[in-house]
């Protein structure tokens, strides 16, 4: 495989680990903003247990998937050299930044910042 198509195929690892995390993200975003109390929910949802439960699947899923991505970026960025784009760059941080989110929130959170 060319280092044009591994780097291709690192990027879209990345990219397909942290959509699963996001559409969750997003679902639990849109059930919060939509549900008014003493009205049944408009988005649907499992219960409370189940939700934290996919949650943490959804979690490990995307940090074992996008972390290989991010992993065989940097080592291509270090092997070839003239690889190395911005755009490259910007997903590797995006996708930490993601992944890094929700401990950085939990942490602000337990230190009753948030």
């Amino acid at each position: 495989m060319t280092p044009r198509c591994q780097s291709v195929s690192a990027n879209f690892l990345m990219g397909a680990g942290i959509l699963p995390l996001a559409l969750y993200i997003a679902w639990v975003a849109a059930f919060l903003i939509t549900t008014v109390p003493g009205q049944p929910p408009r988005i649907p949802i499992i219960d409370p247990i189940g939700m934290i439960g996919l949650g943490m699947f959804v979690y490990l899923g995307s940090s074992i998937v996008a972390g290989l991505g991010i992993v065989w970026s940097w080592l291509l960025a270090r092997a070839y050299p003239e690889r190395r784009t911005r755009w490259a760059l910007a997903l590797r941080a995006i996708v930490v930044l993601v992944l890094v989110l929700p401990f950085a929130f939990n942490f602000l959170a337990s230190m009753h910042l948030v």
